[in-house]
């Protein structure tokens, strides 16, 4: 009794496709050998019977093969019935099965499988601005997107894997395959308050590098106060949105002429030309001013200096450039 209890146990665990597939076959074979014995001169070889049990199951009926006695047509009498409804449970099955995969898909149920890819987390205009982007620049870099407030993707992202769920939940990181991933971007939900959002921003970073140290992770914040505790928790780049929104407003207050020059400055196709560049070796020691002929010459715009964590935009001429300074370039578009 234990042991048949042990079989039903062990057969309700595989999946109904696979004990589908498996009854067409052993069906399928069963019929076609005994066929072959009841008629081998209509049925030669056991491939023609089992050939000719397939294709009736299939309900194809090639009429190469007819059997001729009542007992094998009684045979295939009872194949028609219990084949066909094994094969028609089957095909509805695969069908079924495929339409589940593509729902669960599209309401974030899926893990993704890949690696290189770039995660980011929350969905506002600010993610769907850096998707669109992507998409259009890179449009072969893989893009997950995790966000617990939509109930399933937008139709229209066709090339975005959706993983729904909170971003600070381990589970919901390792449905988007967060240990091969490249780079994370955390975007704050300004539906909140300022400090709920920065908040839950930190822990989302926290739980990013608690899985994936090595990633590369890019935080938005909408105050500086959470500054330090992002860093703490491991983000390498910090932007603070509110204070970039504040400072185009006031400098569009301030001086209204210069907004369209900010905001063509603020093109992502003008914002990719800049660069960083490694220092000659013959201009350490010497003052910034130096770097311009050689910078221009060869078709980048030199704007300032990056010295360790320090950036420096059209310092002093007399600056003196020191061994590990870079240089922040607007590289020619023609390069």
């Amino acid at each position: 009794m234990s042991q048949w209890i042990l079989i039903r146990t062990l057969l309700a665990h595989i999946p109904l496709v696979v004990k589908l597939a498996f009854a067409v076959i052993s069906t399928g074979v069963s019929v076609g050998a005994v066929v072959h014995i009841l008629e081998p001169n209509k049925f030669p070889s056991w491939f023609d019977g089992i050939w000719w049990a397939f294709v009736t199951v299939s309900t194809v009926g090639y009429g190469d093969f007819v059997p001729e006695s009542t007992m094998t047509r009684v045979l295939a009498i009872l194949l028609i019935f219990v084949g066909v409804g094994f094969m028609t449970l089957l095909v509805t099955s695969f069908a079924g099965a495929a339409v589940q995969i593509n729902l669960s898909t599209r309401e974030g149920d899926v893990s993704f499988v890949g690696e290189g890819h770039v995660i980011i987390i929350g969905w506002n205009e600010r993610s769907r601005h850096t998707i669109a982007t992507i998409n259009k620049e890179k449009p072969h870099l893989k893009i997950v997107l995790i966000d617990d407030s939509l109930t399933e993707l937008p139709k229209f992202y066709k090339n975005i894997h959706f993983v729904k769920g909170n971003s600070s939940e381990d589970a919901v990181l390792k449905q988007a395959n967060i240990g091969l991933a490249s780079v994370v971007l955390v975007t704050a939900n300004t539906q909140a308050n300022e400090f709920s959002a920065d908040a839950r921003s930190v822990l989302t970073t926290l739980a990013v590098k608690g899985q994936n140290p090595s990633v590369y992770t890019i935080v938005e914040l909408l105050t500086k106060d959470q500054v330090a505790n992002a860093k703490r928790a491991g983000a390498d780049t910090c932007i603070i949105s509110t204070l970039l929104t504040g400072d185009l407003l006031t400098s569009t207050l301030l001086h209204p002429k210069t907004s369209e020059v900010i905001r063509e400055l603020f093109e992502f196709e003008r914002m990719s030309l800049i660069s960083f560049r490694s220092l000659d070796h013959s201009l350490i020691g010497e003052p910034f001013v130096q770097v311009w002929p050689k910078a221009y010459q060869n078709g980048d715009l030199p704007l300032g200096i990056k010295r360790g964590e320090q950036i420096f935009i059209h310092p002093p001429a007399s600056l003196e450039l020191q061994t590990d300074d870079q240089l922040i370039v607007i590289v020619s578009p023609t390069k």
